[in-house]
């Protein structure tokens, strides 16, 4: 039996030792998200609704090259609606999304790249990608820049924030 206990002990230090990095998803009240129209002036852009399953967001994330980034499926991030512009926690709509581990990487880990997409719930983001670019009214789209992020942080920490204000 001690060797048992031992042995989930030796386990439990190295999965802590060598986890996945994790990212806060979500964004602050400093950093909402906005809309406006196409090659219009961010200064007449308005924060996000906060209407019910109105925007859905993603991350794309790459290890160490920032050329072909991947699709997290894993968690998605929805208009919060309780605070117009902010990513919330799909599963009530209002929470935010912390700790988001990014799949393959580790805790320290330098030289992640992301990019955050946003766009239309209910749709595919390729599918109101291309909405948007054939002028479909009422479809939303919008992508950051691809970003090197600080070093991931590990469980317990909310993770590594992403966010910042427009440059």
């Amino acid at each position: 039996m001690k060797k048992l206990i031992l042995s989930l002990t030796l386990v439990a230090a190295v999965a802590t030792a060598y986890g996945q990095g994790n990212i806060a998803f979500s964004n602050g009240s400093f950093y909402r998200i906005s809309t406006g129209a196409q090659d219009s002036l961010a200064s007449t852009w308005a924060p996000a609704t906060n209407a019910l399953q109105s925007f859905s967001f993603g991350i794309w994330y790459g290890l160490g090259e920032s050329t072909s980034l991947t699709f997290l499926t894993s968690q998605l991030g929805v208009n919060s609606t309780s605070s117009a512009g902010i990513i919330a926690n799909p599963s009530d709509n209002k929470s935010a999304l912390t700790a988001v581990p990014i799949p393959g990487s580790a805790v320290g880990q330098a030289n992640v790249w992301l990019q955050i997409k946003g766009w239309t719930y209910g749709m595919t983001p390729a599918a109101a990608e291309q909405a948007v670019k054939d002028g479909v009214m009422g479809v939303y789209f919008g992508q950051t820049d691809i970003r090197n992020i600080n070093p991931l942080t590990g469980s317990p920490s909310p993770g590594t924030a992403i966010w910042q204000l427009s440059t």
